[in-house]
């Protein structure tokens, strides 16, 4: 026999021990493991008492799950599947006390249930606590505006043509009364922008912090719209009216027009003229310290972004028409 042909039944020879000695390890490990899960033992489990049967306009607003502790004693294959899944207890909410305010859960009235939830070799020990309050509220419907915060900044000679606006411009928020009372609005997350010389058009989800976790949202986020155009500053000579001016007095004042500097979108410039603003100054707010007339801008047309006075103080003289 050649030394290569021994080398190979040796190998052979302890390759075969080797399955021999691991399928022994495994048996034994899963005699032993048999043995243990055999015993019994007594465990104390954190089980969640998880509402069923809640009215439809009621809501629990614990923050925190409630649970309880229940100490129970079986032998290991009844208790293990309880270490394999989260343990649940379903609580019958339309057989619990309650009061304006809390569902009362009690060991005393829930006994029975209890111990029906486990099977019939698994022996209740001990419950704690005896006493879970569960605060509740009614459920609400409120409809809330959407405050838009979109910071833009824009290329020069571009701006917004008007308010951005967002699709849809409300939200619908369910939930307990006691926390829609204090929402008047809901904002978008803050979106910076820079260098904008197109119309602004985007997806902006909502800001619903972890507070409001416990309350249903119809949307969580919004198309923001703002249409963007080429602006430029226009002049015009606006004609200056007193208004307030007693009937037994002349006023005379100068100069009788002020220019008026404005803002606008190209496409609305050629639309505007004077005609589309108003100047006032009011005689009664005239005193012995003011020495001038103060115009005022009342009107001006809804297209033009800002618009100011090049002058703000009037002189004049007053005389009386009977002299």
């Amino acid at each position: 026999m050649t030394k290569k042909n021994k080398n190979i039944k040796l190998k052979s020879a302890q390759e075969k021990r080797l399955n021999v000695f691991l399928l022994f390890l495994f048996l034994s490990f899963v005699i032993s493991l048999l043995v243990k899960l055999s015993n019994t033992y007594t465990q104390t489990l954190n089980f969640e008492l998880s509402p069923t049967e809640l009215k439809s306009n009621e809501l629990i607003i614990s923050e925190v799950p409630k649970s309880i502790n229940v100490t129970i004693s079986g032998r290991g294959f009844e208790l293990l599947k309880y270490y394999i899944k989260k343990p649940i207890i379903e609580v019958d909410f339309s057989q619990l006390r309650k009061n304006n305010t809390h569902y009362i859960w009690s060991e005393r009235g829930q006994l029975e249930k209890i111990i029906n939830h486990f099977d019939s070799k698994i022996v209740v020990k001990s419950i704690n606590p005896d006493t879970v309050i569960f605060p509740f509220d009614s459920q609400f419907i409120k409809k809330v505006p959407i405050k838009i915060l979109v910071n833009p900044t824009f290329t020069v000679g571009f701006d917004l043509i008007d308010e951005f606006q967002s699709f849809p411009d409300s939200v619908t928020i369910i939930g307990p009364e006691s926390m829609l009372k204090s929402i008047g609005s809901v904002s978008t997350k803050q979106i910076e922008l820079s260098e904008v010389n197109s119309t602004i058009d985007l997806s902006a989800e909502l800001n619903i912090s972890q507070d409001l976790s416990q309350l249903k949202f119809s949307h969580q986020s919004v198309s923001v719209v703002g249409k963007v155009d080429k602006f430029t500053e226009g002049l015009v000579n606006v004609p200056v009216t007193v208004v307030n001016v007693p009937e037994d007095l002349n006023i005379n004042f100068f100069p009788k027009e002020i220019s008026v500097i404005f803002y606008s979108s190209l496409e609305a410039y050629n639309s505007i003229d004077e005609t589309d603003f108003t100047v006032e100054c009011d005689f009664n707010l005239l005193t012995a310290d003011n020495n001038y007339l103060n115009p005022v801008l009342i009107k001006q047309p809804l297209n033009v972004k800002t618009a100011q006075l090049k002058i703000t103080q009037l002189e004049f003289i007053i005389t009386s028409k009977y002299e």
